[in-house]
């Protein structure tokens, strides 16, 4: 299912803003690039860097734009998700990828 994007206590890389759903916090590049993110990359895309999407199957937001591409680009090759069998755009979680946002974000609750 699509990853719960609320906003969690310590979150380190989003900032609210009252006109736009979705904005990168001052500490968004240090954290990005530890996940092996090209955040300057995806920055200079033709596609908005973040979009407001919501996730038509569970009506729960997900990161979209080019850096939401650039997320998925790089988890899927690290192997910390995988494509499921069933739905070409639907992923899994990896246990190495359970491992990664726990060092990286902080994101212990999370089931591989």
């Amino acid at each position: 299912g699509a990853p719960d994007t609320r906003r969690r206590a310590g979150d380190r890389i989003s900032a609210p803003l009252r006109e736009h759903p979705y904005t990168l916090g001052p500490a968004a590049e240090p954290v990005f690039d530890a996940l092996g993110v090209d955040l300057a990359a995806a920055s200079s895309a033709r596609r908005p860097l973040l979009k407001f999407c919501l996730d038509w199957s569970e009506q729960r937001h997900h990161l979209a734009g080019a850096l939401g591409a650039a997320v998925a680009t790089r988890f899927l090759e690290a192997g910390w998700v995988r494509r499921r069998a069933e739905a070409h755009r639907a992923l899994r979680l990896t246990s190495e990828g359970a491992r990664a946002l726990e060092t990286h974000l902080g994101l212990a609750d999370l089931a591989a």
